[in-house]
């Protein structure tokens, strides 16, 4: 147990070192963070899956297939609101005269950060959100270098990783809702066939006992399905 608290102590520590460098860390600050734990590389893996689940990038970490990884010629359909978008974004870009070197700078990656956007699987996410989380950390990236002085694969790892932070952020709030969802559901169900077998109105008491949770647990999926517990 004491061993399990440390741990976690340490991920809200890997954490706050990432609020720290605007949601941005590299695969080797990590490995240094947790360099006393003496973590496997599977566990490395999982930190940062947990990592990219709060919407941090991690630069360098390439997410082994499984939840937002699949091959490029496999890219997932455009809805029809997507493909309007894309059309439109692209011809913007295409009549976008740039004004400063900076802005010179910009338009050069816009196309790139579309295509990598492209690539991946989105679930469910507007193509649009990935696109401008990508153009976001672009700006990011390319103000740590000089004017052609820019790296253009670390750019696009950049950009990667932050696009998937904001995937894997996604799916895991989509997962949560389905869990509330479900557990909604099962107490609904438990509450029906209680009231029916009995004949009458059940308490939270007995619910709670039924289900193996606390009533304070019964209580709060009520609150966040917007109802209460309503006595007699």
């Amino acid at each position: 147990m004491a061993d399990k608290l440390k741990f976690q102590e340490k991920l809200s520590g890997i954490l706050h070192l990432a609020e720290e460098k605007q949601m941005h860390l590299n695969i080797e600050e990590i490995e240094k963070f947790f360099e006393e734990e003496a973590l496997s590389a599977q566990q490395i893996e999982l930190v940062c899956d947990y990592l990219l689940s709060q919407k941090v990038a991690v630069s360098g970490y390439e997410k082994k297939p499984g939840v937002i990884r699949q091959a490029e010629e496999e890219r997932e359909e455009l809805t029809r609101e997507e493909q309007e978008y894309l059309e439109s974004y692209l011809r913007e870009i295409h009549e976008m005269v740039p004004r400063t070197p900076e802005e010179s700078r910009l338009a050069a990656y816009m196309p790139l950060v579309t295509e990598e956007a492209l690539k991946l699987p989105r679930q469910g996410v507007f193509l649009g959100d990935v696109i401008q989380e990508g153009n976001v950390s672009l700006v990011g990236a390319l103000l740590a270098y000089a004017p052609g002085e820019e790296k253009r694969e670390e750019i696009l790892k950049e950009i990667r990783a932050s696009m998937r932070a904001l995937l894997e952020s996604q799916l895991e709030m989509k997962r949560q809702d389905r869990k509330m969802v479900d557990r909604v559901s099962d107490l609904e169900a438990t509450i029906r066939e209680m009231s029916d077998g009995l004949g009458r109105k059940v308490d939270v008491e007995e619910v709670a006992e039924k289900m193996g949770v606390s009533e304070e647990e019964i209580e709060d999926i009520l609150k966040l399905a917007g109802e209460e517990w309503k006595e007699e």
